[in-house]
């Protein structure tokens, strides 16, 4: 990603989100949620594809194709939006966004744990489609 545009772990857009899925201990799922924006304010971002039309997706992506896989994780933009995403879809959070703590995007994440065995899947991370900065 270019410029400040980034997942943080704050509303402030001060701290830089670990990567991973943290799995539960109890075998219930594992709820939290990460911050998508820039602390510049003045700055816009649009899709590259069709900027203004088409849709900033966030996704999650599997980089060593082991742990866990990312049809595992749910996405939406409430805790209570989590019981009917769709496990592996992306999510749509806009067709412009603008910089500025006051207008970056919660998006809540939500692993599944199945058979998985507790821990930190650092093989997994979240994305956007490409975009464009203004």
């Amino acid at each position: 990603m270019a410029g400040n545009w980034a997942f943080y772990s704050d509303d402030g857009l001060t701290a830089l989100a670990a990567g991973g899925a943290a799995v539960a201990t109890d075998g219930a799922s594992a709820d939290r949620f990460v911050v998508f924006g820039s602390p510049d304010i003045g700055t816009t971002l649009q899709a590259a594809s069709d900027p203004g039309v088409d849709a900033i997706e966030v996704s999650v992506v599997d980089a060593a194709g082991g742990g866990i896989a990312a049809t595992a994780i749910k996405l939406a933009l409430s805790y209570s939006g989590l019981d009917s995403a769709v496990a592996g879809a992306p999510l749509v959070i806009g067709t412009t966004l603008s910089g500025g703590a006051a207008n970056s995007v919660r998006v809540y994440v939500r692993t599944l744990r199945g058979s998985l065995a507790e821990g930190l899947y650092s093989d997994l991370s979240l994305t956007t489609n490409a975009y464009i900065e203004a």
